[in-house]
Parts: structure tokens; sequence; C-alpha cells
């Protein structure tokens, strides 16, 4: 175990690697895009989310009809996909969310509020396989998730990669601290938690202030221009600036220009499921703090492992006895005495388990200095976790360019 130096991972509470032994060196490296690094969700009962015959014929699905799918996804979130899809008349519903940095194909039932023609392509960004229908009893539930199938291609600049194709299959043999990964709080603009942290201090110009004016160089620079026209106070532009696909700021920001309360954009300009996204991410950012507090008191993976099988969420009542102080303590240290102002009502009660390990790994070089890579994770934990033990500061994000 030793201390992470990246500004990144301390930025989310990330603070240690678990295994140096697993460190495959300077000459690997990852640019994760939607080429490089594939998901797909795995549901007890039904299988992997892989679609296999894309030839389908159409299918026309009826008004209240309900239609288990396989969806397909690149550079956009599974919320942000839900929200385009309420438009074209589908309401979703998704057993877990997946982020907008990989092609991500995912089980979601669709529910037609009028007749949709299936299968459906939306801007080449969301392809839906229609599967079968399926009857109201037939619900998406969070526990129904088994885990998650992944494929990453690695790059390497060796003309013999045997040692780390060596150090790669040994990993299984491990235990990995179960931090959340960077995709929870934004890959490309890893502000999440911060909206969550001050929507649960009742601070919406904070929210609102983040939320739309907080920009990243990996981010377009047309996005970036209506960021800064947000912060300007030339609100006008700056939502004709943002494109369609950014559907959350241009609703939130849509009802600051009409009610110019940071509040009301905040809670009225998103739906419910995701302001409390947002908090679940601000609890996500305290547990990873907690983690590292643990980690740190105890000394190692195995012993986190021993001592602590599980930690709860942080949230404002979290036990102050055993595990539970690592994450009331988290909680503290973050916030001070304004921990009792909180709007306790919208944080996640939950436990999460302290570490993981990679199943099913499959590891092979390819023409062209590649290593391809195949693995499952259980439910919630996150790849790139498992990533930057291999690769450390060679992990890092493909930058959005206009082309």
């Amino acid at each position: 175990m030793i201390k992470s130096s990246s500004s990144l991972d301390l930025e989310l509470g990330i603070e240690y690697y678990s295994r140096p032994e697993l460190y495959i060196g300077s000459d690997a490296y990852l640019e994760i895009s939607p080429e490089t690094f594939r998901v797909y969700e795995e549901i007890y009962g039904l299988g992997v989310a892989k679609p296999v015959d894309t030839q389908q014929l159409k299918v026309l699905c009826s008004p209240n009809e309900r239609i288990l799918a396989i969806m397909c996804k690149i550079g956009i979130s599974t919320l942000e996909a839900a929200w385009a899809m309420r438009y074209l008349g589908i309401a979703l519903e998704y057993w877990g969310l997946k982020d907008s940095e990989a092609e991500a194909c995912q089980f979601v039932i669709l529910k037609c509020l009028r007749s949709v023609e299936l299968p459906l392509s939306v801007a080449r960004r969301i392809q839906i396989y229609p599967l079968r229908s399926v009857s109201r009893e037939f619900v998406a539930r969070r526990y129904h998730i088994s885990g998650n199938l992944f494929e990453v291609i690695l790059s390497h600049r060796l003309q013999d990669p045997a040692h780390l194709l060596e150090i790669v299959q040994s990993s299984t043999n491990y235990s990995l601290l179960n931090y959340f990964g960077y995709q929870r709080f934004g890959s490309v603009r890893p502000i999440t938690h911060l909206v969550g942290r001050a929507i649960a201090t009742r601070d919406w110009e904070e929210a609102l202030k983040v939320l739309l004016g907080h920009y990243s160089e990996l981010e377009l620079p047309r996005v970036q221009l209506a960021r800064k026209l947000f912060n300007e106070g030339r609100y006008r532009e700056s939502l004709r600036v943002f494109p369609r696909a950014f559907v959350i700021e241009k609703s939130v920001l849509r009802k600051y220009i009409e009610t110019r309360s940071p509040r009301d954009a905040i809670t009225k300009g998103l739906p419910k499921s995701m302001v409390k996204f947002f908090v679940e991410a601000y609890q996500s950012y305290l547990f990873n703090k907690a983690l590292s507090q643990l980690v740190s008191a105890v000394g190692s993976v195995e012993d986190v492992e021993r001592v602590c099988e599980v930690i709860e969420l942080p949230r404002p009542s979290t036990s102050t006895q055993d595990c539970g102080r690592f994450s009331r303590n988290a909680l503290l240290e973050d916030l001070g005495p304004a921990v009792e102002k909180l709007n306790k009502e919208l944080f996640t009660k939950s436990v999460r388990e302290t570490v993981f390990r990679v199943r099913a790994l499959s590891v092979n070089t390819s023409p062209g200095s590649v290593l391809r890579l195949s693995f499952k994770l259980g439910r919630g934990s996150y790849a790139t976790i498992y990533l930057r033990e291999l690769l450390r500061e060679n992990l890092s994000i493909k930058s959005r360019v206009e082309t």
C-alpha cells in the first residue's frame, strides 16, 4: 500500500494504491474512450447485456406497452439517456447507472407513452435493441445486478510484453480497496460531489455555479464558451451556446432565466432522481475519504477486509461506533459544525463493501502493441479503480475536441 500523488485522486478521496506490486510500469497506458473501454451490464436471470443480432425486424411499441431491451450508448450517461428518451415518448427504467466516457450496454425497460418503432437509434449516441414484452410486475431493482463485464484495450511500447501479462494475470489473487471510481464524479468534469455538497447544505447558489460555470479543458471549446458566458452573467447567450445534448445544463439554466432563483433552478430544473444522484455522489466522495482513513489506521488491505468488511455511506446520522466512526469522521472533517444543517432526507442509507476482487480475467496480446483485457466486477465496483492499480498516472480520459 502506497500513497497516491495524483491530484485527481486526492480531490476525490482516493488516497492510496492497494497493491504496488500490480503496477505494470510506464511503458503501458490507457486513454479511456468508447474505442478502448466497453462495459456490459450483467443481471441475474438475464445474463450479459451484449446485443448479438443487431439486424432485427421492426417492432411497433404501442402506448403503455412495456418492452425489455438492451440500450447501448456512447458519450451520454444513463440519466441523460433517460431524459432524451422521454422526449421521444419513452419512459426508461434501468437497473444501474453507466457513465458517458465508455461504450456502455445495459438492460432497460421501455414504457412507450405513444407508438414508437423499434429498434431505435438516437443521434448515433443511443441504440435500442428490443428483446421481448414484459408485464407490469417485471420491474428493475438495483439488487438484481450481478455486476459488469469490461473489455479494455491497453497500449504499450514494449517488444515483448510477457512480464506485463504475468503481472496482470496475477491481479486476480488480490483484494483491492473498493473506492468509488472517477466516473461517479464525472470523468471529464469531476464535480458531481461538489454539486451534491452544495445541495445537501442548501447552498443553491454554489450548486448552480458549479453545475453550470465550472469547466474542464477536456470539454468541447463550445461547452467551455457556454460556461464562460454563464459566469459573465450572459445567461441567454450561454443557453444558446450549450449543445442540445447538454440537457442537464440547458434545463437548469432555462429555469434560472425564468425564475432568477438558484433553488428553483436546481429543484425544478432537475428531476428529483437527479438531485438525489448529486447528493449520493457527495456520499461517494465521503466514503472514499472514510476508506482512506480506515486503511491508514489499520495498515493494509488485508486488515481492512478483516476489521471492516463493510462501512456505511456517510450521512448525518451515521453511527460513531466501530467502523461507522470512519464515515462519521469523514463527514465532520468535510463540513464541521455545518453537518447539523444538512438536508438529511436527501441522504441514502446504505453500506458498501470495503474491498473487491477481479473475476473472469483474460488478457491477450494483439498486433499493434496492445493488450486486450476482459474481466468482471461485482455490482458497484469500478474498473477504473482496478486499472489505476495497473497504470497509475498512465490512465487518462481522452480529450474531447471538435473536428
